[in-house]
């Protein structure tokens, strides 16, 4: 099932001259795509893996924050009792509704939109996730890359804004888990590889926090302290926020909420 949240995409405070059917046919690109750099591809798995094992206890009520194709919701199916997918794109929406179709998932719905903007209820989700380096890819658009300076990234008002938002859908006890690029030469070195091999062009300089390309496609990398300051802004203590190694270039980082 597809329900629209708004048309805030057409509002934004920063408008990329690059059309959103750009930017998504290049997300579309690096999802369908069967080349993957090798520490990317390690990452997924052991994402996946380590999340699987967490669900044996459902079922649960899950939020996921760029769904993208849906495969989560089929990966977790057995241990769900609903599966909230939000996806900008409604390209991709359309690409989740037709595999769970095939699949026969029956508990899963898809919100198009921006999940900045998404209305959520208080308190319904046992789990949130924004997973495969989404938390990286939520931003401000604009076509002058100097806004994404170090104090940008270090409390990024878009994402901030986000993960506030499905913070206060969790429930007290309740657990989301992000999936983050470490801001290592190692993960630089993965992700350029990764987007050339995809047909896009990248136009940020080596060194860079962030990668973006000239298709409009945007992924930042994270260190501890910029982790902290923005789970922080959103009101998240420090005692409930902790690092799962994936590999060398990613963290799966996990907040529990302990209280309102």
């Amino acid at each position: 099932m597809c329900v629209k949240i708004n048309d805030v995409l057409k509002k934004g405070k920063y408008v990329s001259h690059i059309s959103l059917e750009s930017e998504n046919d290049a997300v579309k690109r690096a999802l369908e795509s069967s080349y993957c750099p090798e520490p990317i591809r390690e990452a997924r798995q052991r994402q996946d893996e380590m999340l699987c094992k967490r669900l044996r206890h459902g079922p649960y009520k899950i939020a996921d924050i760029g769904c993208g194709d849906g495969y989560h919701a089929v990966l977790f199916a057995p241990h769900c009792l609903l599966y909230h997918g939000f996806e900008i794109s409604s390209a991709m929406a359309e690409e989740a509704r037709v595999l769970w179709e095939k699949e026969r998932i029956d508990n899963a719905q898809i919100f198009i939109g921006d999940a900045a903007e998404a209305v959520v209820e208080e308190a319904l989700y046992d789990l949130v996730f924004c997973l495969y380096f989404t938390p990286g890819n939520i931003r401000d658009k604009s076509d002058d890359l100097s806004l994404y300076s170090d104090a940008y990234l270090d409390r990024n008002p878009r994402f901030i804004q986000t993960i506030s938002r499905f913070y206060r859908a969790l429930k007290i006890s309740g657990s989301a888990f992000f999936t983050m690029y470490k801001d290592v030469p190692e993960t630089e070195a993965a992700q350029v590889d990764f987007y050339e091999h995809t047909g896009q062009r990248v136009v940020t300089p080596l060194g860079s926090r962030f990668v973006a390309t000239a298709e409009g496609f945007w992924s930042a990398r994270w260190t501890r302290d910029s982790i902290m300051s923005n789970l922080g802004a959103c009101g998240i203590g420090a005692e409930d926020i902790a690092f799962h190694d994936l590999n060398d270039i990613a963290w799966l980082v996990e907040v529990v909420k302990s209280s309102e």
